[in-house]
């Protein structure tokens, strides 16, 4: 039994005053019962005066010791408050997609990449489970969460008629007690690669390219043998017989396989370096003759329809350039007004010359070029043809030799709006200088109807 030491000194105290009254005078047991018992008391109240002393004293010195100590607390509180804003706001920051789920699969964060790409608020999923997101979101994160796959990589899905792709990488939570094993929730990263899909398809397209630009590269040498015989017999024909009729279908062969031999060429430039190789852009196009010639050409496939072609260009109009790489230009697209047009229509082609440039329109009525494939239209092996009827290059290279030739193209569509039908493709180059040229050669050529 503990007992304080001020209790003990007054007792020891007491007894050896009763000790000596005792011995130096004669005093009755009653009396010494008296005085023992009010040295007890005096002792137990000396006792609680000094036990109430140190108490008070105690409190005063904790009193002057629990401002530190509180004002450390709050201080470490404030800076794990601020320690949690920062992981919050990192959370919230992060480029990536992050939903992270608790036991019962309830979404518990989602940051503002994953509002971006699903468009859908943190509010409205804030507490809801995963199986009441909408389509296609439900069964992209459900399907992942109840996998064994940790990460899953290029899932492809398609929101609002776009295709996007996602790579998914998936953690546990463990519970914040060290000595527990249960999961704690879900951690979902979704990463979206949707533009990196689209510049590994530019590459892999740019490569493709590359190949077709070696493989011309060959095709031209070979074509290259028949074609010199081809154009040698037509030389022989146009030389020995007098037949004038035969003299100018022979005629025809020798200017056609010079310009298979250029075309053939330009294709291996235009794969090789991405635009069509430089020309003799010194030279002055007469633009009717090249008109006429490609119209020509365009009526000789005679499993083609039965279209009108209404030529409204002056014989004088001319520009600065390569006349066998403006006819391909002409050619293209004469053959996609045609190929757009139904059977007895017309297709107009126009010619202005004001002072610094000259306008050349191709115009038809055919079913024109859908708003949705309007930007892709210049894109090489981009055609809205059916399979096998459409190489995609055509207007590609068109845009490439307008372009090395100083020229714009333009192309409106429908031009008529109440129909939905009509294309017109509008051509500006600079207008060349005033120069003599004489007589305007005799190409050969005349416009056809059919």
């Amino acid at each position: 039994m503990y007992l304080p030491r001020p209790l003990i000194i007054s007792i020891v105290a007491v007894s050896v005053l009763i000790l000596l009254v005792t011995i130096v005078s004669d005093v009755s047991l009653n009396s010494l019962l008296e005085i023992f018992i009010l040295g007890l008391l005096s002792a137990l109240g000396i006792t609680w005066v000094y036990e109430r002393k140190g108490f008070d004293q105690g409190m005063i010195g904790l009193a002057s010791n629990s401002g530190p100590t509180l004002e450390k607390f709050e201080q470490t509180l404030a800076e794990l408050e601020a320690l949690k804003r920062r992981q919050r706001q990192i959370l919230q920051d992060l480029p990536l997609g992050v939903c992270t789920l608790d036991n019962d699969e309830r979404i518990t964060a989602w940051n503002h990449a994953l509002e971006k790409m699903t468009s859908i608020g943190h509010k409205e999923v804030q507490g809801s489970k995963l199986t009441e997101l909408s389509e296609p979101w439900l069964s992209l994160l459900y399907n992942f969460v109840i996998s064994d796959y940790t990460h899953l990589y290029k899932q492809s899905f398609v929101l609002n008629g776009t295709k996007r792709t996602v790579n998914l990488h998936k953690s546990l939570i463990d519970e914040s007690n060290v000595n527990s094993t249960a999961r704690g929730g879900t951690l979902i990263l979704l990463e979206d690669i949707t533009e990196t899909e689209i510049l590994e398809a530019g590459l892999t397209h740019s490569e493709r390219l590359a190949s077709i630009g070696r493989l011309a590269a060959g095709v031209a040498h070979e074509i290259g043998n028949p074609i010199t015989g081809i154009a040698c017999l037509a030389q022989n024909i146009r030389d020995e017989y007098q037949d004038v009729e035969l003299q100018q279908m022979a005629k025809l062969i020798v200017e056609q396989t010079e310009r298979t031999s250029r075309i053939v060429q330009s294709l291996v430039n235009f794969a090789h370096a991405g635009s069509v190789a430089d020309g003799d852009n010194s030279s002055l196009i007469l633009v009717r003759d090249c008109i006429d010639e490609a119209i020509t050409l365009v009526s000789l496939d005679k499993k083609g329809k039965f279209l009108r072609y209404l030529v409204e260009c002056e014989a004088d109009i001319t520009l600065r350039g390569d006349s066998q790489r403006f006819l391909q230009v002409m050619l293209n697209l004469i053959n996609n007004s045609r190929d757009a047009s139904q059977a007895d229509s017309t297709i107009k082609i126009a010619c202005e010359l004001n002072t610094n440039q000259v306008r050349i329109i191709v115009d038809d009525d055919g079913i024109g070029v859908p708003e949705a494939v309007r930007d892709r239209i210049f894109d090489p092996f981009f055609t809205t043809k059916e399979a096998g009827k459409g190489t995609g290059l055509g207007l590609s290279l068109v845009y490439s030799i307008v372009e090395d030739l100083h020229g714009n193209i333009d192309i409106i569509s429908p031009t008529n709006r109440e129909t939905g039908r009509g294309t017109s493709v509008v051509l500006t180059f600079p207008a060349p200088e005033n120069l003599d040229l004489g007589d305007p050669p005799d190409l050969g050529s005349e416009t056809l109807a059919e």
